[in-house]
């Protein structure tokens, strides 16, 4: 059975991470705090963007694993009538995606990091395909996972 499923006009910020941070004070992030969220972030994108669920999932919290979850079933548009596992999702967002957002995403740039004690933001610059989106990680065990998923509150 072929199913064909329509790619969504947000389908472009599914793909990238984000959700709201909370925590107190912002500030710089040191040198290595810096490095370790942009290793995060992209490695998030390279695995996304080669369909690796497995490394794509590892790299985000529970809570924006199940947002994946769900964010996926609604781009199904009704194809898929059980909630996918998180590996799944990140196949099923790669399968829609298209070539130009997938090349888009794995050449994204990080900038502008800033410290929010344990959850931080960055800014991820993908050019046309989808402008400027704002990632948020929080901090779990001294590593950083990614907390959300873009499109959800759009």
């Amino acid at each position: 059975m072929r199913r064909t499923i329509r790619k969504p006009s947000a389908l472009v910020v599914v793909i990238v991470v984000a959700a709201g941070g909370c925590g107190s004070s912002q500030k710089q992030p040191t040198a290595q705090q810096r490095q370790q969220i942009i290793e995060v972030l992209h490695s998030y994108l390279r695995a996304q963007t080669a369909g690796d669920g497995q490394a794509a999932c590892s790299l985000l919290t529970n809570a924006a694993q199940r947002e994946l979850e769900m964010l996926a079933l609604q781009v199904g548009g009704g194809q898929i009538t059980s909630q996918p596992s998180c590996q799944d999702a990140v196949g099923l967002v790669r399968a829609v995606a298209g070539k130009q957002l997938l090349d888009a995403l794995s050449s994204a740039q990080i900038a502008d990091v800033q410290v929010h004690s344990d959850s931080a933001t960055a800014q991820i610059l993908a050019g046309g395909a989808f402008g400027q989106q704002q990632g948020s990680l929080q901090r779990s065990g001294g590593s950083w996972k990614i907390d959300g998923v873009f499109g959800l509150a759009q």
